[in-house]
């Protein structure tokens, strides 16, 4: 089995474990893993798990912490997310500085939290959709400089995606990502895309290798992989890699597609 995937399957696991039922310990724990995990996809989990916990002051005190001080942009954007998830409007201020970040994955979700503290959010429309799709944070290997610019144009092609079928929406009333309960009561299936991209320059050609998995949200059970891969000529620039990823993208999900159509 491939490294990237049997990494994805440990950070999948990871997030099993984490995702107990909620008590005062398990926001100690989460908030702990949120200032001492090495791994940063750990921290990112445990960001993502606090936006679950409104009301409790150290929760949003953590996360408010890690917006400011993480030096992981994809932490610090997670971060932002949960902030605007918690409702506290407390964090408006530090907000939006963040929102004039040069770090453009930090950037957008800080605007987004700022939108769902405004009570911002668009009108959702659920007439025929039938299942949500959750899109994971999702790593990025073989390009260290511009990640953060790559991940989001990676998040924004799954979105488009998904967006284009039409029994599928990626985003939930409210503008947040919702319980089982909550999927219930709209009559949707709940699923979760992640995944891994590998960059890569070989013999002037720039190729792109993307890995989805498929889980189950919020449950976070795995159920398939697909993957698909392109390769451009030219030079390893964001520019040159958007445009392998504009071949590879719709190529990974078209066997996500096929799964998400037979679950229905």
């Amino acid at each position: 089995m491939n490294h990237s995937i049997k990494f994805f399957l440990l950070s999948l696991t990871s997030l099993l474990l984490l995702a107990r039922p909620a008590h005062a310990d398990n926001v100690d724990v989460l908030i702990n893993t949120l200032k001492t995990a090495d791994n940063y996809k750990v921290r990112v989990t445990a960001a993502m798990l606090l936006s679950k916990h409104k009301g409790d002051a150290k929760a949003f005190a953590a996360l408010l912490h890690t917006l400011n001080n993480d030096e992981n942009e994809t932490v610090q954007g997670t971060a932002a997310l949960s902030l605007g998830k918690l409702g506290n409007k407390e964090a408006i201020a530090d907000l939006e500085k963040a929102a004039k970040s040069k770090k453009s994955f930090l950037k957008d979700n800080a605007k987004k939290a700022l939108e769902m503290l405004g009570d911002t959010c668009p009108e959702i429309d659920l007439k025929g959709k039938q299942i949500y799709l959750n899109i994971g944070p999702l790593d990025l290997t073989g390009s260290t400089s511009d990640k953060a610019e790559l991940l989001t144009h990676l998040r924004e092609l799954l979105n488009s995606q998904g967006g284009e079928v039409p029994y599928i929406t990626t985003v939930f009333p409210g503008c947040k990502e919702p319980s089982e309960s909550e999927l219930k009561k709209k009559k949707l299936k709940g699923f979760m895309i992640d995944g891994t991209l590998e960059i890569s320059l070989d013999s002037g050609e720039v190729v792109c290798d993307l890995k989805l998995i498929v889980a189950t949200f919020p449950g976070k059970s795995i159920k398939m992989m697909n993957s698909a891969n392109a390769g451009v000529t030219g030079k390893l620039t964001p520019a040159t890699i958007k445009t392998c990823l504009k071949h590879a993208t719709p190529a990974a999900f078209a066997g996500v597609k096929q799964f998400l159509a037979r679950s229905l």
